[in-house]
């Protein structure tokens, strides 16, 4: 799965983190910018980025994500869905618009999926549809699913 895994040159970690306080601002805040980050290519052809063992972000299809870190993903946009679409997003599926039963923060690209009942985060998605066509619409594809509880970047992140 591992393709390969090596710390970034003095270069490539200046150049990362400038990509990353663009790209995910609030995870540049909490990572310690002096340490070593690390990246794990996988055969795929993603990217897993990690500092002390633990991720701080992925490249999925060449855009940037925060991993499913609780503690990472306090300040993004999230989604509430019912638990109904949960074995279903789980699973690779989209997010679809009747599933969504609130949205909080304001949108951009990238959003965190949360499940109504604990307010686990289960999902990481790219936005497809604007907020109010999700509330007006109530159906179709609103979000599309790019990494989620179980997948397997999610797996080489837990081990």
């Amino acid at each position: 799965m591992i393709k390969k895994r090596h710390p970034l040159s003095s270069k490539e970690q200046k150049e990362f983190l400038e990509i990353l306080k663009d790209k995910l601002p609030s995870i540049y805040e909490k990572i310690d910018r002096r340490k070593v980050i690390e990246i794990l290519e996988i055969k795929d052809g993603n990217k897993i980025y990690v500092q002390e063992e633990k991720a701080i972000a992925i490249v999925i299809n060449e855009e940037l994500i925060p991993p499913l870190r609780q503690e990472l993903l306090e300040s993004f946009p999230k989604v509430i869905i019912d638990m109904g679409a949960v074995p279903h997003i789980v699973n690779g599926a989209d997010v679809m618009a009747p599933g969504i039963r609130s949205i909080h923060g304001n949108l951009n690209d990238v959003v965190v999926i949360v499940d109504e009942k604990y307010g686990k985060p289960i999902a990481i998605g790219k936005i497809i549809m604007s907020p109010m066509e999700v509330l007006e619409k109530r159906k179709g594809k609103a979000i599309k699913n790019l990494h989620h509880i179980g997948d397997h970047l999610w797996k080489l992140v837990q081990s």
